[in-house]
């Protein structure tokens, strides 16, 4: 890092309007022409200590010229900077330089895939790992490697930022889609396999209360549990775990075997079954169709009169799953059993 003396003018600060990176992204003329509603994301998050400018850059040089603010200048920026130049040329001249850049005609559709939902999807990481998708359709495999920042004040930022830019000036020739798929990255089974096997075996006996039905959606989920524990989960059996149908302005369910434990509503009523009408068109799953709406409670109650030395108490008992709990740093969920007694109201209640 290197600080010099340019010119003998007194310091002046910046006075503008300030914002967050949303206000600088909504008050771009391409926000409004490519018709765009709201946000999914931005980064960074910072405070709000941003002049929005549709080149942040240049005219960021040229205000601290005209009123007299300092300058500082990282590598990244004046390297994105040519890169994104660079962008538009390619974008104005996409078929004199295809030859030198793609290996194909037309457009290629890349799609990379990755966890999460539309807001919460990490679209840093698959911005990033769409430039190793497209290598294998490059001239020259190592184009990305040329374009994206490498320098010492380098960050991961700034390389999302890269791999966008790369994106852009190559929109021309390829088509680009992120494809989320919710999921969970790791499972943990404590216990034993004995633990395991036990719980196998005793769900049987649920069908000496009318439950085969039940019973025999159980048994192949807890086969599974079986497997894992003895350490050869199948993969595909965890990643089918859940699945959300419908949505948006219609009712949504899910599927997936979690549903096995949601076949009775909470007035006791079955909804195990294994077909739904969603969005008007019929669905048919492995697994029931739960309404969102219909998952029922994960614990149960039951009233208890407390009888203190001839003072009776009525209370509600409460057991089951009433949380789940966050943790390792909340990156781990893990459901939460706990109990509790409760003091309902009354005249009794009003001697404690």
């Amino acid at each position: 890092m290197v600080t010099f003396a340019v010119s003998p003018v007194e310091v002046s600060p910046y006075e503008g309007h300030l914002a967050g990176v949303h206000d600088a992204v909504t008050s771009l003329k391409d926000f409004a022409k490519e018709e765009c509603t709201n946000i999914i994301k931005a980064a960074p998050a910072t405070d709000n200590s941003l002049a929005a400018s549709t080149s942040g850059f240049v005219r960021g040089v040229i205000q601290a010229y005209n009123e007299h603010q300092n300058l500082e200048l990282r590598p990244d920026d004046i390297w994105l900077a040519i890169m994104v130049q660079f962008g538009l040329y390619v974008n104005g001249h996409a078929e004199d330089l295809r030859a030198s850049l793609v290996k194909h005609d037309g457009k290629e559709t890349l799609v990379v895939e990755g966890p999460g939902t539309l807001y919460t999807a990490n679209y840093g990481k698959l911005s990033v790992e769409m430039i190793a998708e497209m290598e294998r359709f490059l001239v020259d495999p190592t184009l990305g490697q040329w374009i994206l920042p490498s320098f010492t004040t380098t960050t991961d930022h700034d390389r999302i930022v890269g791999s966008v830019v790369m994106m852009a000036a190559m929109k021309e020739y390829f088509a680009y889609v992120f494809c989320l798929r919710c999921g969970i990255p790791n499972v943990t089974l404590l216990g034993s396999v004995t633990d395991w096997e036990d719980i196998r075996s005793r769900v049987d006996k649920l069908k000496g209360f009318g439950l085969t039905a039940w019973a025999d959606m159980l048994a192949p989920v807890l086969d599974q549990f079986v497997v894992a524990a003895k350490g050869a989960p199948d993969v595909g059996f965890w990643q089918r775990i859940c699945h959300k149908l419908g949505g948006g302005s219609s009712r949504s369910y899910i599927s997936g075997w979690i549903s096995v434990f949601c076949v009775f509503k909470d007035d006791g009523t079955w909804q195990g079954t294994t077909e739904a009408t969603v969005r008007g068109e019929a669905v048919t799953s492995e697994f029931p169709i739960v309404d969102t709406g219909d998952i029922p409670s994960g614990y149960l109650t039951v009233p208890v009169t407390v009888d203190d030395n001839g003072v009776e108490y009525a209370t509600v008992m409460f057991a089951g799953h009433m949380a789940f709990e966050a943790k390792q740093g909340s990156t781990t969920i893990a459901p939460h059993l706990s109990w509790a007694i409760a003091l309902k109201k009354g005249d009794a209640a009003s001697a404690t």
